[in-house]
């Protein structure tokens, strides 16, 4: 009863074959009225010596071979494309159908042949004894087999095999080719046999509408809409986020560059299980699409930096002659005495005691709702941590007032202490890892430790993911791929924790500023010194005169005031004697 019931099975596949293109035709009444064993399914055939794999033996002149066409982003599907390949050893086919190659005489006459297809699984199947007793072996399970025929002409010619499609599960499958009126080489095993996997994919799926305003219709629910939605909304959370951060991400052109070939690489090499996911699930194209012109949008629209500079001055390789500190240990060490009264005698500008240099330090700022500076710096990751509450502030020990606005790649400069040997400390904003604790320890008023458990965090955690899991399984026909974007999500918002950086300058002083305007004042007369000596000499030449002159007037000042006092109390008597008051109240004359 469950032979005959396996038989019925059988022609009832076999009926619904999928007709088979090019030359091959469909030969539904070579069902074979029994069931094949693992054994008569496994041989593979034998290939002549020094042959390809995919050769089998055709008569003494002839030769047939197998061809598979691969799937992928850049597969050329036609018939004669350079794509098609030797089928190899345990090949898996993915598509629904093969090309079968036929090399034979030239001029000889159209012959026929038939090719029979078995698709099978190997399970288990219980064999009762003669004694009675029961065992397990392995056996051929969900037989289906079918058959083609085909005409072939002399020299080379081929013919589209057809493969019954199996969208969901991947079978093993045995072809093999014999005359009109030979026996099935199915049941009786031979040379020209091929074995190989077949597991159809979804991306050799017809596509199939009823109409134009079908697919019109398809097109604008499946494809319009989740971009236009993907679009609207990653550019209103970024232009959120770019207001938290004070600034776009700022990602430099080589990543642009990098993600593009890595993900054409992606493309190509995981296409099939790519194109599974899409294919059910096609609005994740224009999702992608849609978010990544949002990502493009902010980061184009969302550069709101400016350029700022910090500045600071300091002398090497020599000695300050005012500074006694300096000239006691140029003593001490004797040659920058040495070099310095040579210096002098020689007047040569560049062996002036000391020399000026600088360093300078460029930054990108963004100013922020109150007017703060912060420092920004490019990346997804720190771009993330401003965002989520993290900045970089300047702080600065020193008044502002020695800010310099600049026309030019920059917008500010800064001038910093030049005594102090590191007056920058700059710490971009970044992230720390931190897992929920599960158990924690508390140490009571009497001395006594307490263990606590926190199981929620990882209870919501692990729900997060399994929902994930099933919203991906659901939504895309990918658990995996729910699940990456799930525990995408958790790692960014509820394990990376954003913390602040640190920008702290020290500024120079104010009375610097002005020293530094004054040396650009009395820039044409260094222009025309010639030596440093000449400068000196002129620079205490004008000193000296300053001071005569400060001096003289103090003198004059001095004069002018003895000269009143003398006028009034010791004049040669020409006006009335000074007048004062007597005990009695009485005037009388200032000499009594």
């Amino acid at each position: 009863m469950r032979r005959a019931a396996a038989v019925l099975l059988v022609v009832l596949l076999v009926g619904g074959a999928v007709a088979p293109a090019a030359v091959a035709q469909s030969d539904g009444g070579s069902a074979a009225a029994r069931n094949l064993t693992l054994e008569e399914l496994v041989p593979g055939g034998t290939k002549p010596a020094n042959a390809p794999a995919s050769i089998r033996q055709n008569g003494r002149y002839g030769e047939f071979a197998v061809k598979n066409l691969p799937t992928g982003l850049l597969v050329n599907e036609a018939e004669d494309s350079p794509s098609w390949r030797y089928m190899e050893p345990g090949t898996t086919v993915n598509r629904n159908y093969i090309q079968l190659w036929s090399k034979r005489p030239y001029g000889a006459d159209s012959e026929q042949y038939v090719v029979e297809i078995a698709h099978y699984r190997v399970g288990q199947e219980t064999v009762t004894a003669e004694d009675g007793s029961t065992s397990t072996r392995k056996a051929a399970v969900n037989v289906t087999r079918y058959s083609r025929t085909v005409d072939f002409s002399g020299g080379y010619d081929f013919a589209k095999i057809s493969l019954n499609d199996h969208y969901n599960q991947k079978v093993r499958t045995v072809m093999c080719v014999r005359g009109p009126n030979e026996p099935s080489c199915l049941e009786n095993p031979g040379d020209t046999r091929w074995t190989f996997y077949h597991k159809s994919s979804k991306a050799t799926l017809p596509i199939e509408t009823n109409s134009a305003g079908a697919r019109l219709a398809w097109g604008i629910t499946a494809l319009l809409l989740p971009f236009f939605g993907a679009t609207v909304t990653t550019l209103y959370g970024g232009r959120k986020a770019v207001e938290r951060a004070k600034a776009g991400p700022q990602i430099s052109a080589i990543w642009w560059v990098l993600t593009a070939v890595a993900g054409m690489l992606f493309l190509v090499l995981a296409w099939d299980w790519l194109s599974a996911t899409l294919i059910r699930a096609p609005y994740l194209v224009s999702a992608a699409g849609g978010i990544l012109l949002g990502v493009i949008a902010v980061e184009w629209f969302g550069r709101t930096t400016y350029g700022a500079g910090f500045l600071q001055f300091h002398l090497d390789d020599g000695f300050d002659p005012t500074d006694p500190e300096s000239v006691t240990e140029a003593v001490e060490d004797g040659g920058h005495a040495e070099a310095a009264e040579e210096a002098a005698k020689s007047g040569d500008p560049q062996e002036a005691p000391g020399v000026l240099k600088a360093t300078f330090t460029v930054a990108k700022f963004a100013r922020g709702d109150t007017g703060e500076r912060s420092s920004i710096r490019k990346g997804l990751r720190k771009f993330w941590a401003r965002a989520r509450g993290a900045s970089s502030d300047l702080e600065t020990d020193g008044n502002m007032q020695t800010r310099i606005d600049v026309d030019g790649p920059i917008e500010e400069l800064y001038l910093l202490d030049p005594e102090d040997d590191d007056p920058l400390e700059y710490e971009p904003e970044h992230h720390s890892i931190e897992f929920p604790d599960l158990v924690t320890y508390e140490e009571t008023e009497d001395g006594e430790t307490v263990r606590k458990l926190h199981p929620v965090p990882w209870i919501a955690g692990g729900a997060a993911l399994g929902f994930s899991w099933l919203a991906g399984a659901l939504a895309a026909g990918s658990g995996l791929l729910g699940l990456f974007v799930g525990g995408l999500s958790l790692f960014a918002f509820k394990i990376a924790k954003p913390r602040d950086g640190k920008l702290a300058a020290n500024l120079a002083p104010i009375h610097y500023h002005h020293a530094v305007a004054s040396m650009l004042t009395h820039a044409r007369g260094l222009a025309d010194a010639k030596s440093w000596d000449d400068w000196y000499r002129r620079y205490t030449e004008s000193e000296a005169d300053s001071h005569a002159d400060r001096k003289e007037l103090l003198d004059d000042r001095s004069e002018s005031q003895m000269e009143q006092l003398f006028d009034r109390y010791v004049n040669d008597g020409a006006g009335d004697d000074p007048i004062r008051e007597s005990a009695d109240g009485e005037e009388a004359p200032a000499d009594d």
